[in-house]
């Protein structure tokens, strides 16, 4: 058995969710976006934030009782996801950036509207089962398009990404770039908006103190499509 739902947005998806579930606390990590702790907040389920390490991992250890949203940051990080999921019986899957990644976890919603899609969907694991359904947008020319600009992006810029990227990702939000510093990623972001690209940088401002600061700072969100 499953459950396969639609919604106008991800975040009303996860407040379906916190609201059915009736989930109290929820560990999330600092670097997201603040919809995702705003969204908390409204349905009364405590944030409790956690640190990410150089590769998108979870810095700390949780317990199987724990209810922890991971996010598919950038659709670049499946491997990372599948080893939670087998790892937590409680992971919720943000695949925000992931919209035609197959879902994961105890639940997994993900954002249409980020693809140019009017709708999201969540899926919610009943019996060890998920939907054999995928999203209704499967196209796979959009797939194998964003996959192989994916790629292009990578051959252009992978020598100054100092990111380990998995080039096996389905079909990405964007390229994520970190570069060797500040400056480098604003000279970035500044060629890019001259050739007329929307980058945008994530997320609010962190402690420079935080592992997570260097991403907040130097890593370049690159479109993959116009």
């Amino acid at each position: 058995m499953y459950v396969k739902k639609e919604f106008d947005l991800g975040r009303n998806a996860l407040k379906y969710l916190v609201h059915t579930y009736k989930i109290k606390k929820l560990h999330l990590p600092y670097y997201l976006c603040d919809v995702i702790r705003h969204t908390l907040v409204e349905e009364g389920c405590k944030p409790v934030f956690y640190h990410i390490d150089d590769d998108f991992f979870p810095a700390c250890e949780f317990s199987e009782k724990d209810f922890v949203l991971y996010p598919n940051y950038w659709g670049v990080c499946e491997t990372q996801v599948q080893k939670l999921s087998k790892k937590y019986p409680n992971l919720i899957v943000d695949n925000a950036h992931a919209f035609f990644d197959e879902p994961r976890g105890f639940a997994c919603f993900n954002a249409g509207h980020k693809f140019g899609f009017n709708n999201s969907f969540l899926w919610i694991k009943e019996n060890n089962h998920f939907s054999n359904l995928n999203n209704q947008y499967s196209e796979e020319d959009t797939i194998k398009k964003r996959h192989n600009e994916f790629l292009l992006l990578n051959e252009k810029y992978k020598n100054i990404n100092t990111l380990k990227i998995d080039l096996n990702s389905k079909a990405p939000f964007c390229y994520p770039c970190l570069t060797n510093s500040i400056e480098q990623a604003d000279e970035l972001v500044k060629k890019l908006q001259e050739k007329g690209k929307i980058v945008y940088r994530y997320w609010n401002p962190l402690p420079k103190s935080f592992c997570e600061y260097k991403f907040y700072s130097r890593l370049v969100p690159i479109p993959i499509l116009p």
